[in-house]
């Protein structure tokens, strides 16, 4: 995670300078938009003193902490959007709507990866909802107008530019933020972005900062995520995720075949009946290339559990059609789903390298061995073995078998199931005590 990316609220605060000229007023569509708006404020008491950066940010007392934050109304009949990070451990959530009035709302759903929660407030008058975009189709350079809650002043419009799109902060494993120049500041978490045709385009969500306060990068979740994750809130008080069990990175072959190769199952997966195997290159789905494997993740996961899959695969030389089926995410699961699904696997035993891997994936390390003491973690990737990438379990047998007859050591490079960052580890080729 990177300290620098400070969950708090967030909206844009920028002088309308010459570029803007064009643009003679946002009035009419604050005037429109603002209604739709709420302030939201949570009360949590907390049981430790252990530091937190954001909590230190966007609460306001030591104990029996407020916090501040803003949201949005999705629905008249008073189901409003936030992030997840605002009512996280409340035990107290107030709400004001722009006409003043205070409600208490009960939590409907939240989802963590994505840092969005659902509340309900109890209304006998209809509230003025948004309406969502198509962020997909908002362009860098493009104006927007963000409404919050900034240090509690409430109904604060500012208006900015889109500066990026799908960004990765590293903050979840669905990361694919506009970027905004946003002035973020405490108090406008889970407020609104705007397009000019009034339409919600984003959540405001996350700021980069050295300093915990806006200096001009901020991040909104795109309402295309959020809105499927908030309708899964809503008729099911959960997300229920797809998934294929695979892990998979980007790569490209010495002949130049480009796609996401297969370099691990989960324990207790179900890719491999469907005749996927490690080393395999996918190439499209139902048709369609992919791009990134982050791209890749998301858009399974938000497919029906048991959605059917056409991939083309790339496989020693050939391309090939196979079929598989989607599954709920483990994580999503019950413990029950989980008992009836899971099957974890144990792996082969490398006795020379002092590991286990299932696959390419370390699923044990020996204790007292060399590769412990090189730092190699349970989760870690293989990912090349003397500089040259390794697709299937059996090219580290060959290997192995020739480093023992030269008498040299194999240098492993693996991936840190961790950060995702690559590391060197040599290991000698000898018996593990």
């Amino acid at each position: 995670m990177i300290n620098r990316f400070l969950l708090l609220a967030f909206v844009v605060n920028m002088a309308i300078s010459a570029p803007a000229r064009a643009q003679t007023s946002f009035a009419p569509l604050a005037e429109r938009l603002m209604p739709s708006v709420v302030n939201i404020s949570t009360r949590q008491q907390e049981e430790k003193d252990t530091p937190d950066v954001k909590n230190d940010l966007l609460f306001a007392s030591p104990d029996g902490r407020t916090a501040l934050g803003s949201g949005f109304v999705i629905s008249e009949d008073g189901y409003i959007a936030t992030n997840y990070h605002v009512i996280e451990g409340a035990q107290k959530i107030s709400v004001v709507t722009f006409d003043n009035k205070v409600y208490e709302a009960e939590v409907s759903g939240t989802d963590a990866k994505t840092d969005i929660a659902l509340i309900k407030i109890g209304t006998e008058v209809p509230l003025p909802a948004v309406e969502f975009g198509d962020s997909d189709r908002v362009k860098i350079g493009d104006w927007v107008l963000a409404i919050g809650n900034p240090f509690g002043l409430g109904s604060s419009v500012t208006a900015g530019i889109i500066s990026a799109k799908s960004r990765d902060i590293d903050s979840g494993p669905y990361d694919d933020y506009l970027q905004t120049d946003a002035s973020i500041n405490q108090g406008n978490s889970g407020g609104p972005m705007f397009d000019m045709e009034g339409k919600l385009i984003g959540i405001n969500t996350a700021i980069f900062s050295t300093v915990g306060n806006s200096v001009g990068v901020g991040f909104a979740l795109p309402s295309n995520q959020a809105e499927w994750v908030l309708d899964e809130l809503k008729n099911k008080g959960k997300v229920e995720r797809s998934w294929l069990g695979i892990t998979v990175k980007q790569t490209q072959t010495e002949t130049g075949v480009s796609g996401l190769a297969v370099v691990s199952f989960a324990d207790d997966i179900i890719a491999e009946q469907d005749n996927l195997q490690i080393g395999d290159i996918i190439l499209s789905v139902n048709n369609q290339p992919v791009s990134t494997a982050k791209a890749f993740s998301l858009n399974v996961s938000k497919m029906p559990v048991g959605s059917s899959l056409e991939l083309k695969i790339w496989r020693n030389g050939t391309i090939t059609d196979i079929k598989t089926t989607t599954s709920l995410m483990p994580s999503e699961r019950t413990d029950n789903q989980k008992a009836a699904v899971l099957q974890p696997k144990t792996g082969k035993e490398y006795p020379l390298l002092g590991l286990r891997l299932n696959e390419l994936t370390v699923s044990e390390i020996f204790s007292g061995s060399e590769a412990a003491d090189k730092g190699v973690q349970k989760g870690d990737i293989l990912n090349k073995i003397n500089d040259t990438k390794v697709y299937i379990a059996d090219e580290l047998d060959r290997q192995i078998e020739e480093a023992v007859l030269s008498g040299e050591p194999l240098r492993l490079e693996f991936i840190s199931a961790e950060n995702g960052e690559a590391y060197f580890a040599e290991i000698s080729l000898k018996e593990q005590e």
